[in-house]
């Protein structure tokens, strides 16, 4: 068949492949376009970046100046109790450490040495014409009436500790009411009362101790040993106790001359004492580091500064390394009267199978 000529024809497969080319390039189109987005929001999000760290640049550069003052204040605290040399110090604020750790620790015969060699130098001592070894021996004997070398022992009257004084003795010597809470003030404390009565009564020992348990004002009104039991049974056991250590101590400063279960159950009274004393006033330390650990945190979410809130969070860490210190004193202070208690359970045990072992010979 024969087409007239000038008359167009229209070609399908020509036209479905123009559309496949258009629809392709709209695609590209269409892909240049999302790709050309995350690019822009690439370079918006590098943009933000750089503005970041050029304020941390800028904070810091502003603040750098003023992390002394800041860490000063931290150090300082916010009161004297909070303060950082007074938590964290060498040495331990609470009242109860010396006992526990410091000076004041150590057995009831250590106390005792030392408690006697302070105080021979006293007048009544020297009218008693008392040696180092005598005087220590006196005291050792004295304690040992008075509470059996327990030092929370308090008598139906209010006398209390280990050499048995009364308050307004203690209030007298100076010691009250730190005694309730210190053995070696109740050692010394005792022992400057004893040399007192020696002066009292021309360092008459037997009128010293009978003024020691009945007071001077009874003895200067029977001219001598009151007619009380109690008193009389005083001045009679306490010679006795006092020969007794006189043969056992070999030197001023012996050791061993305490009868091993009076001594076990004296460290053990010590160390349950102590760590008594000691944890009540750790509440005020704990009290103090919580402060301080909160006074961080508020100025972590108060400030502004990226430079301080920085320095603020690298404190906060020490500090929370400086609180194992505490925790790491009151496991001490927890532990010590443990091993004391099995101590004088040990010494217990071993005076019960001493009693128990005999043979034929000592039945005969």
């Amino acid at each position: 068949m024969a087409f007239a000529q000038g008359v167009p024809t229209f070609d399908v497969g020509m036209f479905l492949q123009r559309e496949r080319v258009l629809q392709q390039g709209e695609q590209d189109l269409a892909l240049q376009r999302d790709r050309l987005t995350k690019e822009e929001e690439l370079e918006e999000l590098e943009q933000e970046q750089l503005d970041a760290l050029e304020n941390i640049l800028n904070a810091a550069t502003l603040a750098s100046g003023n992390s002394g003052a800041l860490v000063a204040s931290l150090e300082a605290g916010s009161s004297p109790e909070s303060a950082a040399d007074t938590l964290y110090g060498p040495v331990d604020p609470n009242p109860g450490a010396a006992q526990m750790f410091g000076d004041a620790s150590g057995s009831i015969e250590q106390l005792i040495i030392r408690a006697a060699q302070e105080t021979h130098h006293m007048s009544g001592v020297g009218a008693a014409s008392l040696s180092p070894k005598q005087w220590r021996c006196l005291l050792q004997a004295l304690i040992w009436q008075e509470s059996r070398f327990t030092i929370g022992a308090r008598s139906p009257v209010g006398a209390f500790g280990l050499t048995q004084i009364m308050p307004g003795t203690a209030q007298d010597l100076g010691i009250y009411p730190a005694y309730y809470e210190n053995s070696y003030i109740q050692v010394t404390g005792g022992a400057r009362y004893l040399a007192q009565m020696l002066a009292m009564f021309d360092g008459n020992i037997i009128h010293g101790l009978a003024a020691y348990n009945a007071g001077p004002g009874n003895v200067q009104r029977y001219s001598g040993v009151p007619p009380f039991a109690e008193t009389q049974h005083y001045v009679q056991v306490i010679p006795e106790r006092y020969n007794l250590y006189l043969a056992r101590v070999g030197g001023v400063d012996a050791l061993g001359t305490i009868d091993p279960v009076l001594l076990a159950n004296s460290t053990m009274s010590l160390t349950s004492f102590g760590a008594g004393v000691y944890g009540d006033y750790s509440l005020v330390s704990v009290q103090a580091a919580a402060l301080r650990v909160q006074d961080i945190i508020t100025r972590i979410g108060e400030t502004d500064d990226i430079h301080a809130a920085m320095s603020l969070n690298t404190y906060a860490r020490a500090e929370l390394a400086r609180l194992i210190a505490i925790r790491t004193r009151l496991k001490a202070a927890h532990t010590r009267p443990l091993g004391s208690a099995e101590l004088a359970m040990a010494a217990a045990q071993a005076r019960e199978q001493d009693f128990m072992q005999f043979d034929l010979e000592a039945l005969r």
